[in-house]
C-alpha cells in the first residue's frame, strides 16, 4: 500500500482540527508532516552503526545521549524509492505506541499550526491531508508507520538471524 507525497488536488470536505501543530519535513522532492504529539526531535546522526542482515529499512543504529536509536527509513513505505543514506544523517525522532525512533530525513522545514485536516481518501500510513498554500501534505499516522517497519524487522530477524542483541558467545567454540 502506497500514498502519494505532497498532492494539488480538489481535496474532500476539511475536517476542523483542534489546534493541530505539525512538524514538516523533506524526503526527497515530497513534504510530509508529523504530529508534534509524535515528534520528540530533530537530531544530526554523525556516526552510526549498519546491523548486518538488518531489513532494508534499517538504516542503522546510533546513540542518541546514552540510548540506542534504530533509524528508518520510511520512503519505500510510502511509495518513494528508498535512498541510503551518506555519512551524516538528519532523523526527526518519534514515538509512537512501544517503540521511539529516528525517521531518516533530508531536511526539517517547519513547526506549524493547521486548522484544518483534509480526509484521506483510503485508509493507509496517513491520517489526512493539512493544506499549505496551494498544496496538500500527507499527515504521517506515526504508530502505522512505526507498526510496519517493526513488523518488516521482525519477519527479516526471524528470515535471516539478524537481531540488534550482540551474539553469545559459545563456550564449546572456545575449546576447538
Amino acid at each position: 500500500m502506497t500514498e502519494s507525497a505532497t498532492m494539488e488536488v480538489a481535496a474532500p470536505p476539511a475536517v476542523p482540527a483542534a489546534a493541530l501543530r505539525a512538524c514538516l519535513c523533506a524526503l526527497g522532492s515530497s513534504r510530509f508532516a508529523v504530529d508534534v504529539r509524535s515528534a520528540r526531535e530533530v537530531a544530526v546522526f554523525d556516526a552510526f552503526t549498519v546491523v548486518p542482515r538488518a531489513a532494508p529499512c534499517l538504516v542503522g543504529v546510533a546513540n542518541l545521549r546514552g540510548v540506542i536509536m534504530p533509524i528508518l527509513d520510511i520512503r519505500p513505505l510510502l511509495g518513494l524509492p528508498a535512498q541510503r543514506p551518506g555519512a551524516v544523517i538528519t532523523g526527526l525522532v518519534v514515538e509512537g505506541a512501544l517503540l521511539r525512533a529516528a525517521i531518516a530525513i533530508d531536511a526539517a522545514l517547519a513547526l506549524e499550526p493547521f486548522s484544518e485536516v483534509f480526509a484521506p481518501e483510503q485508509p493507509g500510513f496517513v491520517l489526512g491531508f493539512l493544506p499549505r498554500g496551494d498544496e496538500l501534505i500527507p499527515l504521517l499516522d506515526v504508530p502505522k508507520v512505526l507498526s510496519a517497519l517493526t513488523s518488516e524487522l521482525g519477519k527479516t530477524s526471524q528470515t535471516q538471524g539478524a537481531s540488534l542483541e550482540p551474539p553469545i558467545p559459545d563456550p564449546e567454540e572456545d575449546r576447538a
